[in-house]
């Protein structure tokens, strides 16, 4: 659709005696295929439209406001931290904690049993287990060789 019709179509299509009309508008709708082809088809569009208009002005049914700001407020963005302001997720998180702490001492209480019990598991307890030659502490890289000694010789 050319620049001309595009100006005036608006006001064509509205119609009525006082419409002002570009200079040469009709001229060319008479002349131009594709034009008159478009302002057709808008012509048409705009008589679907007007029969989709209700015949009488309705108001709506009593609560129709309220259901849409209820609508509106539902929709609204949860920040994460009210889940802790929800009761039911204060007693899940009570009792998660509470099974992780169980669980936790369980295992801290039978590693330890286990190792004192046993021999020792790790290389500080293999140190403080094993007896060392006098003089410990003395001589820097005497004591990293008899540590170094004492870890590679280390059988249970």
């Amino acid at each position: 659709m050319h620049g001309l019709i595009r100006q005036g179509v608006e006001e064509y299509l509205h119609g009525g005696p006082g419409r002002k009309l570009p200079d040469g508008f009709e001229e060319h709708l008479r002349s131009c295929e594709e034009c008159r082809e478009g302002v057709n088809w808008m012509r048409e569009q705009s008589q679907l439209l007007r029969t989709l208009v209700p015949a009488r002005e309705f108001d709506p049914v009593p609560g129709f406001y309220g259901r849409v700001l209820e609508r509106i407020e539902a929709q609204q963005v949860v920040s994460p931290w009210s889940a802790f302001l929800d009761p039911i997720f204060g007693w899940r998180l009570a009792a998660a904690s509470l099974t992780l702490a169980v669980l936790l001492g369980g295992y801290i209480a039978l590693n330890e049993r286990l190792n004192s019990a046993g021999s020792p598991a790790y290389a500080e307890s293999i140190m403080a287990v094993e007896e060392h030659p006098p003089g410990l502490g003395q001589d820097r890289q005497r004591d990293r060789d008899t540590i170094l000694v004492t870890l590679a010789t280390y059988h249970e």
